[in-house]
């Protein structure tokens, strides 16, 4: 029976029709992939682990998951070199990962079980560990399936649906919570439930996706030695030197929005899940012209634009915390939100694919799973440095301050205060900002300068926007045009039958 379904779920040649055929259901995985990440972890899982009076340190330790368990790629990809099998191995680790969100269920739902934070970690460990074994697989599965011509295109696309997903499922959450007349951890209880439906369906999604055969031209070399190749090819290096400092930069930081708007700034879960919204309409809106911009130039183009947006959102929340009206943190706030999904939709889908693109085909798994354990080392110890150091810069405060003195009056103005998180978004700001001189380093074809790629994104957006503005004339005209028809065509029988 095992060597049955082994057989059934093994790769062949495809034909071009059936590589469209899957292509479809490759969307749908990134929306699914995409629905359980909001379901269960962001603001969801913050306010969860907050809850359950989860250390920062633990906290930080959740929030690192998703990158420090990418570790698990090098496994991954040995299995994956071994069996060959990608598919097989997406398949059966996933199914491993997905059936932790049962358990967490049924633990959101009792919080005040012995030590649940430390099971709520265990739990969320084994969902990501799984999660990113099964990835280097499914990236070599891609890098073979997804015609390279279209990469940014179909990427940009698949993003562009799964950001919908998110968007929906957070506004949705949002609006809920705010009429929750129950206690708030039955209801993260009810999501992890819907999660555990979604990751079971994701296993069918995963059998109706095709995989052609690897590569073979490889296949006799040692594992290891393939590693080696890795470290040997002096472009690949430079982008994972970038990546990697970028990585453990930014998430010194962004793990921990969600925590210093719940805990500092004291605002609503709803409103953190509503400036998620944000972020994810204005990344919706840019999606399709970020990926036609790194088809047309390059993805290093995309970046060079794009990284700069995002060290600009990270540091714009040192202001946040100025003492003024709250009038002006939330539209501050809103506006910070807006910068981030504007970058990090291009980051996410430039990164992604330049990676891809620059990983030979036939020892892609091994590329592109050492790739993912440096990122992973890099990214994954930046929260947890943060959350270890959360404790001690608790009571620490740096304020700048202009002072104003007439015979009359004396008026304090606060430019600038920081405390507590504030540090580490600073600290952000400026390694994120050294890591950028790295990625100039790195060569690849149809690199142009940064105002060509602003430019023509502003010409590609403000088209997209036109045509959206466009959509209810064209309707309305449409409709006017039919009823015109349907009263001409209403008039000619009633003439006929008088």
């Amino acid at each position: 029976m095992w060597s049955a379904f082994t057989k059934r779920m093994g790769p062949k040649t495809l034909t071009a029709e059936q590589v469209q055929e899957s292509l479809p259901w490759v969307v749908r995985d990134g929306v699914i992939a995409q629905l359980l990440e909001s379901l269960t972890a962001g603001p969801i899982l913050i306010a969860l682990a907050l809850l359950m009076k989860a250390p920062n340190a633990l906290i930080g330790y959740m929030v690192a998951l998703p990158l420090l368990s990418n570790l698990a790629q090098f496994p991954g990809a040995y299995l994956t070199e071994k069996i060959r099998k990608r598919k097989l191995v997406c398949t059966v680790i996933s199914a491993i990962g997905r059936a932790s969100f049962f358990f967490m269920a049924w633990l959101a739902l009792f919080p005040q079980t012995p030590g649940a934070a430390y099971l709520l970690a265990l739990l969320y460990t084994v969902r990501y560990f799984a999660s990113s074994f099964a990835g280097s697989a499914w990236n070599s599965w891609m890098k073979d399936l997804v015609p390279p011509q279209t990469l940014g295109r179909f990427f940009s696309k698949r993003l562009t649906m799964m950001v919908i997903a998110s968007l929906v499922a957070s506004l949705t959450m949002a609006l809920i919570l705010k009429i929750w007349p129950f206690p708030a951890n039955d209801f993260y209880g009810i999501l992890a439930f819907i999660a555990f439906l979604l990751g079971i369906y994701s296993i069918y999604v995963y059998y109706r996706i095709q995989e052609p055969p690897m590569e073979a031209d490889t296949l006799e070399e040692h594992f290891f030695t393939k590693i080696k190749k890795v470290f040997k090819d002096r472009n690949f290096s430079l982008l994972m030197v970038f990546l990697g400092f970028w990585n453990f930069s930014i998430n010194l930081a962004v793990p921990f929005f969600s925590v210093y708007i719940l805990e500092q700034l004291k605002l609503s879960v709803s409103l953190v899940l509503m400036l998620v919204t944000v972020s994810q309409v204005t990344s919706v809106l840019v999606m399709g012209s970020w990926g036609k911009l790194a088809d047309m130039f390059s993805n290093k183009s995309v970046l060079l634009v794009t990284c700069p947006l995002y060290v600009l959102a990270i540091f714009l929340f040192l202001f946040t915390s100025i003492p003024v009206e709250d009038t002006f943190t939330i539209p501050l706030l809103v506006f910070i939100y807006m910068l981030i999904g504007i970058s990090q939709s291009g980051v996410t889908l430039a990164t992604g694919n330049i990676t891809l693109k620059l990983a030979p085909k036939g020892s892609a798994a091994v590329y592109l799973s050492v790739n993912g354990m440096v990122n992973a080392f890099m990214a994954g110890i930046a929260p947890i440095i943060g959350g270890f150091f959360a404790d001690y810069f608790i009571e620490k405060k740096l304020s700048l301050i202009l002072n104003w003195t007439t015979p009359a009056t004396t008026k304090d103005f606060h430019l600038l205060v920081m405390q507590h998180w504030d540090f580490f978004f600073f600290m952000a700001t400026v390694l994120a900002l050294l890591s950028l001189s790295l990625l100039k380093a790195v060569k690849e074809e149809g690199e142009v300068n940064e105002k060509v790629v602003i430019s023509s994104f502003l010409s590609l957006f403000s088209r997209s926007m036109s045509v959206s503005y466009q959509l209810p004339q064209k309707v309305f005209l449409f409709l006017s045009r039919k009823k015109y028809k349907d009263d001409l065509q209403k008039g000619k029988q009633e003439v006929l039958s008088h």
